[in-house]
């Protein structure tokens, strides 16, 4: 039978599972033991009071063991997952597959809060010192990365989720009309889920993630990913924001940030320092160099497109050999103010080469044609997705198949910017 939610051939037959995935399926447990899996279930109170054909815990198993069989349907992941579970001590002997129908309830009764708090609970430690681009300066390298995902085009996810308005939306044909009326297709755009997460630079696994709706702004995702931020991370964002209040919740576990902002931001520059970076702001210490101390950014007013700090901020403007003629220089502003602590062009370039090594979440979207995930629900697509991260942390791509990372371009700083 095609995937639910999707059409496309049957299944492979359960004969024709390669060594690797059966390999990849039995790590399940070892990854995530049953007695985590039941402790999870225990703080999000789906401990169940009667015996079921489908157990909370292996509802989340087999959540787990869709995002690794993406291209099968329903009763050949249980029927693959169930084939795994007979080696386990635990698991019932000759118990019959669930089928669909049973799974999708089964589904429903779980609920998102267990794979979202297994996902919390197991976060990696950090990466060793010597993995590339993970650590600057003694200082843990991540970013703030989000995404938008197609699901499938059912009431449930389009009035949860929404769709997108813009000519760039992906779009699926609806069903044809019934006999009598116009059989035109009409195009609509599938509904679609944004995620926001923070990546370990150097490895690209992710850290914290929140899902919301289409109409949820990538920023208020962040908000529940900033309390995760700590005194030894130093925070890179593509999206950088000058409200005071992000700034701020971004800063108060102590990490450092720096932040992409638009290059025609005009900013009152206060001093230039001797690494062609520059302050704006007053100062807030009577060395404007010394350790930084708690910023607030930029602030509008009423003149114009100029902006005013209350507190200091460092800036640095650069521009790149590929950039096209014309264009204007990149900018960022940092809470690191010492440029002995982080030289201007050591923290461009850093940020340079982290924009260049693709999108940290691309394994998020499936692989097989339709390209959406699977569930009809909005509680089974946040399981979806938290399934995938956690698979994605749990069984890395072996290092011949992770891209490699092209050489950053040449970074010129401006000593003059606007």
């Amino acid at each position: 039978m095609p995937v639910p939610g999707q059409s496309g051939p049957p299944p492979h037959p359960l004969t024709d599972v390669r060594p690797a995935e059966r390999a990849a399926l039995g790590g399940l447990t070892r990854a995530f033991p049953p007695e985590l899996i039941d402790q999870v279930l225990l703080d999000c109170g789906r401990v169940e009071q009667r015996s079921r054909l489908l157990p909370a815990r292996v509802v989340v198993y087999f959540v787990l063991a869709m995002g690794m069989f993406a291209e099968r349907g329903y009763p050949e992941v249980a029927r693959l997952l169930v084939n795994d579970l007979e080696r386990e001590r635990w698991w019932p002997h000759g118990r019959q597959v669930p089928t669909a129908a049973a799974i999708g309830r089964a589904r429903l009764r779980l609920g998102p809060e267990p794979l979202r708090r297994l996902f919390q609970q197991t976060c990696p430690p950090p990466a060793a010192s010597t993995t590339a681009d993970a650590w600057y300066r003694g200082r843990r390298l991540v970013a703030l990365d989000g995404t938008i995902l197609d699901v499938p085009d059912t009431p449930p996810n389009a009035a949860h989720f929404g769709r997108s308005l813009g000519a760039a939306a992906r779009t699926a044909p609806r069903t044809p009309a019934r006999a009598g009326r116009s059989t035109l297709q009409e195009p609509v755009s599938y509904p679609q889920a944004r995620v926001s997460a923070l990546i370990e630079c150097g490895t690209n696994r992710a850290l914290a993630a929140d899902v919301g709706p289409l109409s949820t702004h990538e920023r208020a995702l962040a908000e529940a990913i900033y309390p995760t931020l700590t005194r030894d991370m130093l925070v890179l964002a593509d999206r950088g924001t000058t409200d005071p209040a992000t700034w701020q919740a971004a800063r108060a576990g102590g990490a450092d940030l720096l932040w992409q902002v638009p290059g025609h931001l005009r900013l009152p520059l206060t001093a230039r320092l001797e690494d062609g970076s520059h302050l704006t702001g007053p100062a807030t210490a009577s060395d404007p160099t010394g350790p930084a101390a708690p910023t607030v950014p930029i602030v509008p007013t009423d003149r114009g497109r100029e902006r005013v700090c209350p507190a200091q901020v460092r800036v640095i403007d650069y521009t790149l050999d590929t950039d096209r003629l014309g264009a204007p220089p990149h900018r960022l502003l940092t809470s690191i103010l010492d440029p002995a602590a982080a030289p201007a062009a050591d923290l461009a370039a850093r940020y340079a080469q982290q924009s260049r090594s693709g999108a940290a979440l691309d394994h998020l979207t499936p692989p097989h044609p339709a390209r959406t995930l699977r569930s009809r629900h909005p509680d089974g697509i946040e399981q979806e997705i938290f399934a995938l991260l956690l698979l994605h942390r749990a069984f890395p791509a072996s290092p011949g198949a992770v891209p490699t990372a092209p050489v950053p371009p040449a970074v010129q700083l401006v000593s003059e910017p606007r």
